[in-house]
């Protein structure tokens, strides 16, 4: 090991043995993962994931309730399109097990669905007297159901649930105004009894709070809801990509040694982090108080990705490295002041790989990591950067840092919108493009004001083990779930990576020894 550790400073400079460590890592992580795949070690997936609310079909089918009646009219309601009340249907219910009322009200129901356009008079007029007997409301319901007038079924349904505490009429309410995201209505169901299930929803609580102008109750509940549905695996692998990162961004520097300085990038990793409670109050804001939405059509689809998601994600994160800059003022280093400046972005990345890992079941670690992460580290850095140089040089600089800042939000908006907005995804390719060009950037800076001393240890061995980590990680994760099928799911999106890695090991720029 000794001789190793000696060897390294030369080693860390020759191409073949970066491939070399890079396939060791890789090579643990591939063999570690199938072995714990083997064994069962990983556990059931579907245990590690679970969602809110639970999103219910707006139509009649699904089985709602081990009540036998309201099931039995479920399949009356899945059956609608095929019914004809003749003297089959009248003997499939006579031969039922169920009571005159309830045969009564599966009659009606019949009769309902093959009217079409209303319901049978009679079952309203008993759906909706003084005192309906149970089953009606839900049997009406489920008429509107069919006919695709959730919010008449829904009313239905709730007033079935409040009459005669039916489970069924509850799910069947909380899933329709689920399904139409109408967050108002489950608020207001909220503190109904029989609803007591909606007062687990952070998100809803949210909304409360928005509704209620409570600001302070509205960030705790953001708070909750960020971290709500966060597994500690992914958590373990939006580490692990952090500290990838973190590692490469130190070495960059050689702040190794330099104690206080490191607290510094970890306090800005740590800000970063609490920015993204910061956008999500903002997200709320825009999208729920204010109605500045994402939009499908191309122009509203730009103009929310610029102004919406690279305006708010940029300012809010120069906001959160504000309280660095007396520091940054102090110590007068340029390069200490990029870097810290994309630490902050490092954080919001880092915790924002939560919640991308857990969709994904952490599929998306590498590419994330080549991609979102250091999009984040370079803009952040860029504007960060920019401010320190308008501050410090009392704002003789100031056209720098409006320029860079509306040069960085115009890029981050665009390689969004190549991403999500359906006229231009065709063109995704534009994203990789805008992404490489402002990693240029960000390392033109770099290279212009950082001392040009030779690395101990090469930066190109620090980015090929960071990267191999993180994709080590990955892959056995997804391996130990999936088995082979993890590993052929991310290795099908490493191909198309390929030129990324490249571009860094070119903007590294350093004289490595093709051996």
């Amino acid at each position: 090991m000794q001789n190793f550790l000696r060897r390294l400073p030369s080693l860390s400079y020759r191409t073949s043995f970066l491939w070399k460590i890079s396939l060791f890592i890789v090579g643990v992580g591939i063999v570690v993962g199938q072995l714990f795949h083997w064994i069962g070690i990983a556990g059931n997936l579907a245990d590690a994931y679970g969602t809110t609310i639970e999103w219910q079909s707006d139509t009649a089918t699904g089985d709602f309730s081990e009540d036998p009646f309201t099931t039995y009219l479920d399949e009356i309601a899945a059956e609608s399109s095929g019914i004809k009340f003749d003297s089959s249907w009248d003997a499939r219910i006579n031969d039922s097990r169920f009571s005159e009322e309830e045969k009564t009200i599966a009659r009606l129901l019949v009769v309902s669905l093959q009217q079409g356009s209303t319901p049978s008079a009679e079952l309203e007029r008993i759906a909706e007297s003084s005192a309906p007997p149970k089953f009606s409301n839900y049997a009406l319901g489920l008429y509107w159901l069919t006919r695709g007038l959730g919010y008449d079924a829904a009313a239905a349904f709730e007033r079935e649930s409040k009459l005669h505490d039916s489970q069924a009429a509850i799910d069947r309410t909380i899933g329709i105004y689920s399904l139409k995201q109408d967050f108002d209505e489950l608020v207001r169901l909220m503190d109904q009894p029989g609803f007591e299930e909606l007062a687990n929803n952070s998100y809803l609580h949210m909304r409360k709070a928005l509704l209620q102008s409570d600001w302070l109750g509205l960030v705790y509940w953001i708070l909750v809801n960020q971290y709500a549905t966060a597994h500690w695996p992914m958590v373990l692998i939006a580490m692990i990509t952090g500290i990838a990162w973190f590692a490469f961004l130190i070495h960059a520097v050689d702040l190794w040694k330099a104690r206080n300085q490191l607290l510094i990038c970890a306090l800005a990793v740590l800000l970063g982090a609490m920015s993204t409670t910061g956008t999500l109050f903002a997200v709320v804001i825009q999208e729920d108080l204010w109605g500045f939405t994402e939009k499908p059509d191309l122009i509203g689809g730009l103009i929310y990705c610029v102004a919406g998601i690279g305006l708010r994600e940029e300012l809010i994160k120069l906001l959160f490295f504000i309280p660095l800059l007396p520091f940054l003022l102090k110590q007068k280093n340029h390069v200490f002041a990029l870097i810290v400046a994309g630490c902050v972005g490092l954080g919001f990345a880092a915790e924002e790989n939560i919640s991308y890992f857990g969709s994904s079941a952490a599929l998306a670690g590498p590419g994330r990591f080549l991609t979102a992460n250091f999009l984040h580290i370079s803009a952040t850095a860029l504007c960060g950067y920019s401010l320190y140089r308008a501050i410090s040089t009392r704002w003789k600089e100031l056209d720098y840092f409006l320029s860079t800042f509306l040069m960085v939000v115009l890029a981050h908006g665009l390689y969004d919108a190549f991403i999500i907005v359906p006229a231009l995804m065709e063109y995704s390719i534009i994203s990789m493009i805008i992404y490489i060009l402002l990693c240029y950037q960000m390392f033109n800076v770099f290279e212009s004001i950082r001392p040009h001393t030779h690395k101990k240890i090469s930066l190109s061995f620090v980015f090929s083990v960071a990267l191999s980590v993180v994709l080590a990680t990955s892959l056995g994760w997804a391996m130990s779930i999936f088995g082979m099928e993890g590993f052929r799911s991310i290795g099908a999106d490493l191909a198309g990576l390929g030129i990324i890695v490249i571009m860094f090991f070119r903007v590294i720029n350093e004289p490595l020894i093709e051996n």
